[in-house]
């Protein structure tokens, strides 16, 4: 399974048949803004800054490929019925945890509703809820505490009655901090989860 990432003012996955799971991701045009992206893995990054561009991602312990141009067609003609769909511009917001646990502080707990009313505003809307850590603790335990945090803001949105039929719950651990920390650092800053919606 491939996924296709088109980054503008939003970010979509799109799935389609391969030999061997893969994800690319693509610069759409925004509207003569300029807008640049960097993709990383745990083997190094790349950066796309012109329309049309993109790279592709086989495995977390392999570099991105050689950034290369798309054929803005084929784009275009592929996906641009779902990208006029969720063209307007993605929210992003985020949610802070506890040390060492799935449990929002009180300030995250306190805009929930805020959230609801972005998707339903928005809907059918198309949610990305995406868990972090800090670096505290063993990096593999790190990955399943942040995918936990992903899920509990999910069932916060889900006990709201909010309808999450375009909804992708992922992490990534510690490997995404919003403040650089050495290893074994706490960060009140990286342990959250950011929900895009488009």
């Amino acid at each position: 399974m491939e996924a296709f990432v088109l980054w503008s003012a939003l970010i979509l996955a799109l799935p389609f048949i391969t030999s061997e799971p893969k994800t690319t991701v693509v610069l759409l045009e925004n509207g003569g803004a300029h807008n640049a992206i960097d993709v990383s893995t745990q083997a190094g990054s790349v950066s796309i800054d012109q329309p049309y561009y993109y790279t592709t991602l086989s495995a977390p312990e392999k570099k991105p490929s050689t950034v290369e141009k798309a054929d803005p067609s084929k784009i275009n003609e592929r996906y641009g019925t779902l990208v006029e769909a969720l063209g307007s511009k993605a929210t992003s917001i985020l949610f802070y945890f506890e040390p060492g646990t799935a449990q929002l502080t009180q300030a995250s707990k306190d805009q929930v509703g805020e959230v609801v009313r972005i998707i339903r505003s928005k809907e059918p809307a198309a949610v990305d809820i995406i868990g972090h850590s800090d670096r505290a603790g063993d990096a593999d335990k790190n990955y399943i505490l942040a995918l936990d945090r992903a899920k509990e803001v999910e069932k916060f949105l889900l006990d709201q009655n909010v309808t999450l039929e375009h909804c992708s719950v992922t992490s990534h651990g510690e490997d995404d901090p919003i403040i650089q920390t050495p290893d074994g650092a706490e960060e009140p800053q990286n342990r959250r989860v950011e929900v895009i919606v488009r």
